[in-house]
């Protein structure tokens, strides 16, 4: 979770400073499709490979562009199981946020973890073989802690949006 909001800082800092359309057409290219060639990356935002070089580089340093993965099916994983968990704790504090989000971070199902504001305390995301490896993981994270008050699951039966990308200039999207 710090990581996306450092991700998100760092991202609304350098469009207050440096961030030009090509840095922008750059980022917003690379967030759907991080596996073109610096070539075809100066194609489609009408550069030069050695500039779209030089700034992907920048942008990295700068912490904009922080890494570059391929998503994979998780149903043709096996792990066609999609949850949402929703947890609520007793208390939150520094220590028992530290202690359950190291927990979370060795459960190897658990995709996403945030901590959240309101009524709820954490918002998980699974990719579960089955309901037994779910029951399992529930198991794990959940019954031992008696800082967990109360998780509720939310199976994900359809997708209508499934897109990492951050929208960096709201005027690139709509001209």
């Amino acid at each position: 979770m710090q990581a996306v909001v450092k991700i998100a800082k760092d991202l609304a800092e350098y469009c207050k400073g440096p961030m030009d359309r090509l840095d922008i057409r750059i980022v917003d290219i690379l967030q759907r499709r991080g596996d073109l060639t610096h070539a075809e990356l100066a194609e489609a935002v009408g550069s030069t490979p050695s500039t779209c070089l030089r700034r992907v580089r920048s942008l990295q340093k700068a912490g904009i562009l922080t890494r570059n993965v391929f998503l994979a099916d998780g149903a043709k994983l096996g792990r066609g199981l999609r949850a949402i968990i929703t947890v609520t704790t007793k208390d939150y504090d520094l220590a028992r946020r530290a202690a359950f989000a190291k927990s979370v971070g060795a459960e190897p199902a658990i995709s996403y973890a945030y901590g959240v504001t309101g009524d709820l305390d954490a918002i998980l995301i699974g990719n579960f073989r089955d309901m037994v490896e779910y029951q399992a993981s529930c198991d794990r994270l959940f019954d031992g802690d008696k800082n967990i008050t109360r998780y509720t699951t939310h199976f994900i039966s359809e997708t209508y949006k499934d897109d990492p990308a951050i929208p960096c200039d709201p005027a690139l999207s709509e001209g």
